[in-house]
């Protein structure tokens, strides 16, 4: 009996291995900026994404500025006091300005997907796709100097057959643990 609860607690940690393993992200930072003369912490933060469909950008917005209140730093989703991102808005800097002015934030940090592609392999019967990535920008500004203070790219493997909330929620996890070992947080 004792042997039985043994191999199904064993069988449950590795299937708990396995989920976690398979729900994961594989993100890369490639290109990585920092002011290393800025040194504040932040008070506030406006999270801004960018990301055309409303569904994706509400769900980043949410998950990021959860990631970021478990952390015990305040921030607030642009898509509550920005609701159209239309292309003009995200050029004008001023507009930005005001309302992270409005909403008390000290820093804004921008999320921009640059693309996709695709890690494609041949196989015998034609072609196969072994994964997606998606390209993803982010900075972050300091309100208060009205500078760019770090600029960080990022390469995110997208596994297929992964719920979309699991996916960001581990692309986040990343970008937020990435930010911090950079000393923004």
């Amino acid at each position: 009996m004792r042997g039985l609860r043994i191999s199904l607690q064993f069988a449950a940690f590795i299937t708990m291995f396995l989920f976690m393993a398979c729900a994961s992200t594989s993100t890369k930072f490639s290109t990585i900026w920092k002011d290393e003369t800025y040194r504040v912490q932040p008070e506030k933060i406006l999270v801004i994404s960018t990301f055309q469909n409303p569904a994706t950008r509400w769900t980043f917005e949410d998950e990021l500025v959860r990631a970021l209140k478990n952390r015990r730093i305040d921030a607030v989703m642009s898509y509550t006091v920005m609701p159209d991102m239309s292309a003009p808005v995200l050029v004008d800097k001023d507009a930005i300005a005001a309302k992270a002015k409005e909403v008390g934030a000290d820093m804004v940090l921008i999320n921009e997907p640059l693309g996709r592609t695709a890690d494609v392999i041949s196989g015998f019967d034609g072609t196969v796709y072994k994964g997606m990535y998606i390209n993803t920008l982010t900075e972050v500004f300091d309100m208060k100097s009205n500078r760019l203070i770090m600029r960080v790219s990022a390469e995110t493997w997208v596994r297929s057959g992964i719920p979309y909330t699991i996916l960001v929620q581990s692309y986040v996890k990343d970008l937020v643990n990435k930010l911090s070992q950079l000393g923004l947080f």
